[in-house]
């Protein structure tokens, strides 16, 4: 008795899942013969789009996805991007090259900062002059400006 139980039991659920796989395949992928047609669905999923950091200042530099373990404090964690205005324009193409190294430098002086000292408009501000004159001082490139253009500290 159980054994014709079991046998019902599984076929409902054979029987369901097959309903399910038509009603999907007829209703939402088309006449594509089980292809997937993402151009129906292009108002609710938005595809990853390489953005450019560049702006139309010839001398602004991209610096995204910075995501840092912070030294101590009331946050952990720091995501910013920013981007650098460079005095100089032949600086900008010498730090692109070298971005790997300027990102490494950038995420070790991060990571010995405490978030007490990120927290505040005067801290953010200080942290920007530093970073600003670190680079300066390890690679010579000259920034004249450094912007956030996302700032988030979490806990």
């Amino acid at each position: 008795m159980n054994g014709m139980k079991a046998l019902k039991i599984s076929l409902i659920v054979v029987a369901s899942v097959a309903l399910i796989y038509f009603v999907v395949n007829i209703f939402f992928l088309g006449s594509n013969q089980g292809r997937t047609n993402f151009k129906k669905f292009s108002k609710h999923v938005a595809g990853r789009t390489n953005k450019s950091t560049e702006g139309t200042d010839k001398s602004m530099l991209g610096v995204d996805g910075i995501t840092i373990t912070l030294n101590g404090g009331r946050y952990h964690y720091m995501k910013a991007d920013m981007s650098f205005k460079m005095k100089n324009p032949d600086d900008k193409k010498e730090l692109e090259k070298n971005m790997d190294d300027v990102r490494d430098l950038i995420l070790r002086y991060t990571s010995s900062q405490s978030s007490d000292k990120l927290d505040t408009e005067d801290g953010k501000m200080k942290y920007k002059e530093n970073l600003k004159n670190i680079i300066y001082q390890t690679f010579g490139y000259k920034i004249q400006d450094i912007y956030f253009r996302n700032f988030v500290l979490a806990p």
